[in-house]
């Protein structure tokens, strides 16, 4: 296949221009009058270069998409004339051109699910797994609904995290900021101007505070490559189990962090699980989509351990009983969902649940830390006030 650029003719004599992958001219040709487009100048590029970075679409825009796809697909409209619907609309340029490769694709011969399975990096794999089970009930528009309302779902969980565990690091960032400017920039001119004015014997305190600069000024490089280590660390340990595991079992165990990243998991792992289950996807073929799903090595290596064990024909909530990850009154909940037939019901609650915790634990984060820093701050504020106020008072005493 090559690359093609080409100008063309909508069908309401709007000129556009865009490029894509074609086997030849003629199939462009074709195609764009499937399309009802007029093909006007083309031209193969002798290169291309791809963008080394995979594509990202945000899930607002995806949840988006199929949320209009399901309402036109419900008022009777063609698959894949409401796909050039879509791609016609204000989108972003890059999801235009992965959905006119889906619906060159379908025009080809290929499902729905089977295009958005080539895009896989954009169209996560939960989506896709709902597009098929659309095709295979003839509820593609109800599916879709699903696949957006989840979405939707997980980015609430994902910004609700990423709230709670931006807070302190803003305002630990700023006060060691703050500090490091006192300790490289202002208390050492401060030291200089006491040894000019001929102070020879300094305060105790005053004392701390000299030797405490002096070892950030011989030792700062230390807090910079620390940080470097660290983002090192975290960006090997993405396509690393054993470090991410490692780096998830660090925080795990932070406090007050730790338990935001926990519910956080969890509702995830209910909100997939009560979404494939009501769909009337089995939990074993559940399971193994939510390994892909699921980044947190815990809960994925969680995941796995229950997978072998429903396998081996325990039931779902003996296996979970297994995983360290899950409270006792979880494993309840799941027991009676499985005894009244009710299973996505009670996964949906326990989801409900773990979101509510993450929007209880980002607010107490708050109120534990805001007293914590302010005391901390406080304290170091007095030890550098007493290290400057010793030499003046010595001052004024020899004046007298």
């Amino acid at each position: 296949m090559a690359w093609y650029k080409y100008e063309a003719m909508t069908p309401e004599g709007q000129k556009i221009i865009d490029e894509g992958n074609y086997n030849s001219g003629a199939e462009l040709y074709r195609t764009l009058k499937e399309q009802g487009y007029q093909l006007l100048d083309y031209h193969r590029k002798a290169f291309h270069i791809k963008n080394p970075l995979p594509v990202r679409i945000k899930r607002q825009v995806l949840s988006e998409l199929f949320r209009n796809l399901s309402l036109v697909l419900k008022a009777g409209v063609p698959l894949v004339d409401a796909l050039e619907d879509l791609a016609d609309s204000p989108i972003p340029s890059q999801l235009r051109r992965i959905l006119k490769d889906v619906i060159k694709r379908i025009r080809g011969g290929d499902l729905f699910s089977e295009a958005l399975s080539h895009h896989s990096s954009v169209f996560p794999n939960i989506v896709i797994v709902l597009a098929q089970l659309g095709e295979e009930t003839g509820q593609l528009d109800r599916t879709l609904e699903d696949a957006a309302n989840h979405l939707e779902r997980v980015q609430e969980i994902i910004d609700k995290t990423k709230r709670a565990l931006s807070y302190p690091v803003v305002i630990l960032t700023t006060m060691v900021g703050a500090l490091a400017f006192w300790l490289i920039y202002v208390l050492p001119k401060l030291f200089e101007l006491f040894k000019s004015l001929g102070l020879k014997e300094l305060p105790f305190m005053t004392r701390i505070l000299v030797s405490v600069v002096e070892k950030v000024k011989a030792y700062w490089y230390v807090v910079p490559c620390l940080f470097i280590a660290m983002v090192a660390f975290w960006i090997i340990s993405k396509k690393n189990e054993r470090l991410k595991l490692l780096w998830d079992t660090f925080w795990s165990k932070m406090p007050l962090i730790g338990p935001v990243i926990k519910a956080s998991q969890l509702a995830f792992f209910f909100e997939y699980l009560s979404l494939l289950t009501a769909s009337g996807i089995d939990v074993i073929k559940s399971l193994d989509i939510m390994k892909g799903a699921i980044t947190h090595q815990i809960l994925k290596k969680g995941i796995r351990q229950i997978r072998d064990l429903v396998l081996a024909g325990f039931s779902l909530s003996d296996a979970s009983k297994e995983v360290a990850f899950f409270e006792p009154f979880i494993l309840r909940m799941i027991r009676v969902g499985e005894s009244t037939g009710h299973m996505p019901e009670q996964l949906k609650i326990l989801a409900d649940y773990y979101m509510t915790k993450v929007n209880r634990l980002v607010d107490a984060m708050a109120k534990s830390l805001e007293p914590v820093l302010i005391i901390f701050a406080g304290i170091i504020f007095v030890i550098i006030v007493m290290g400057l106020l010793g030499p003046i008072y010595d001052m004024m005493g020899s004046l007298k």
